[in-house]
């Protein structure tokens, strides 16, 4: 019996100290709240983010890279949004169309209906949230990169803009990332070139054949949903070069070190030819890959995933990341 006791008390020792760093670990300094914002592609599930305590500044808008988001990357965008709050900014992010409680399917749109999306979500936080809208930012990842451009040169109320590990080139983006999935794997130069050929003439398949089930009666390879394949169509040609050559507002470019989804020296080089010098900052956040992912904890899915409920907060995300991304937003 005192064995157990023993065993009893132990395990119930570490319920309470898993119960504490899980309070802790997921006590933010900012108040949320659900809300519901209609647009013409559906109804958007937002979570709106607002300062505990100081009077709010401006808002950011929070910009999904591609997958079925929801509204906060799974608690993954908070500690961004935390310090976006101390710095007395409203972030506002939506589950997006078909995801959670959003009605809709972001299957169905392109960038431009995800960079309309994005500007009306904006008239509704001035309507929301008129005093606190006098400045607006744009914070993204990813696919918005293709997003974000587009919604900054249909909107002048836009004054600055944060966009983490961008792409330039749909195309060029698949194959690089291609070829690092390849070389990850241990493939040979030989073998990683012919990944990425075979990429690209799966590609023009997918051009070519205006149906999924077409694609694959005429060789297509890749599995994939008829609606994950019209969304590739619809998109593949995407290319941010023209849209940033007109943007006037500030850009923050933040760049992963290690990035294997998107090709940074590409990006880098692209945004510092043709973004106007007095509008562009980039930054590039070391030993870091694509997510931006805590470095200690970015190889384990597990200690991603025990990371991510247990203390995000404080150890989920890189902290040279949060870092800059608040440093930009205290400069406004």
């Amino acid at each position: 019996m005192k064995l157990w006791k023993k065993i009893t008390i132990m395990i119930s020792g570490i319920v309470v100290i898993l119960v504490v760093l899980l309070f802790i670990g997921n006590d933010y300094e900012m108040t949320e709240k659900r809300v519901n914002i209609p647009t013409t592609g559906g109804d958007l599930s937002a979570v709106v983010t607002t300062p505990k305590h100081d009077k709010p500044k401006g808002i950011i808008v929070f910009v999904h890279g591609d997958g079925a988001q929801e509204a906060t990357q799974n608690g993954g965008y908070k500690p961004l949004m935390e310090r976006f709050a101390k710095q007395g900014y409203i972030s506002v992010s939506w589950d997006k169309l078909g995801v959670g409680k959003s009605s809709g399917n972001w299957l169905d749109q392109s960038m431009d209906d995800r960079a309309n999306e994005v500007n009306q979500v904006i008239e509704w936080m001035k309507v929301k949230y008129p005093d606190s809208t006098t400045k607006v930012g744009l914070w993204g990842a990813s696919q918005a990169g293709w997003v974000i451009p587009k919604v900054m040169n249909a909107n002048k109320d836009i004054d600055f803009s944060i966009l983490a590990a961008p792409a330039i080139n749909w195309m060029r983006q698949g194959e690089y990332n291609t070829g690092a999935q390849a070389k990850n794997a241990g493939a040979t130069n030989k073998e990683i070139t012919q990944v990425k050929q075979n990429f690209l003439t799966d590609s023009k398949l997918i051009s070519k054949n205006e149906t999924y089930e077409r694609y694959k009666q005429n060789g297509g390879k890749e599995e994939m949903s008829s609606e994950r394949y019209d969304f590739i169509r619809k998109n593949m040609t995407a290319d941010a070069t023209e849209d940033l050559t007109k943007v006037q507002a500030k850009l923050y470019l933040i760049l992963a070190e290690k990035d294997e989804n998107v090709d940074s020296a590409e990006t880098k080089d692209v945004y510092t030819h043709v973004v106007k010098q007095a509008s562009l900052e980039v930054q590039m956040i070391s030993n870091v890959k694509h997510q931006m992912i805590n470095p200690v904890i970015a190889n384990s899915e597990l200690l991603i995933n025990v990371v991510g409920l247990m203390v995000p907060k404080y150890f989920l995300v890189d902290d040279a990341y949060l870092d800059y991304c608040e440093k930009v937003v205290s400069e406004q």
